[in-house]
């Protein structure tokens, strides 16, 4: 398999871990929403993992997307925040008379 479809793939399950983040999947939860193999799950799991883009839960071994994805989202409404604190400073700019 390329390398360009093992990422879909992986980017495809993790797509659906966003979609299970309070209880999780087991691996074979993955295969049947998928149609992949579970040794393909296996090894897209196990690079989420090792990149700390999926976690397991302790009391149950199943596997959801690590806090590591609310922190990007966090940090994209902070950057959101900031792109729109700097449009109002722009606004505010171009529609000050000169004098």
């Amino acid at each position: 398999m390329s390398t360009h479809k093992s990422a879909e793939c992986i980017l495809n399950v993790l797509d659906l871990l966003l979609r299970h983040t309070v209880h999780g999947l087991t691996a074979s939860d993955i295969c049947k929403a998928t149609g992949y193999t579970a040794p393909n799950v296996s090894r897209y799991v196990a690079t989420l993992e090792a990149t700390g883009w999926a976690e397991r839960i302790p009391e149950t071994n199943r596997i959801r997307a690590s806090i590591r994805v609310a922190q990007r989202a966090m940090n994209v409404l902070h950057e959101f925040d900031k792109a729109q604190q700097r449009l109002a400073e722009l606004r505010t700019r171009m529609t000050t008379p000169i004098n």
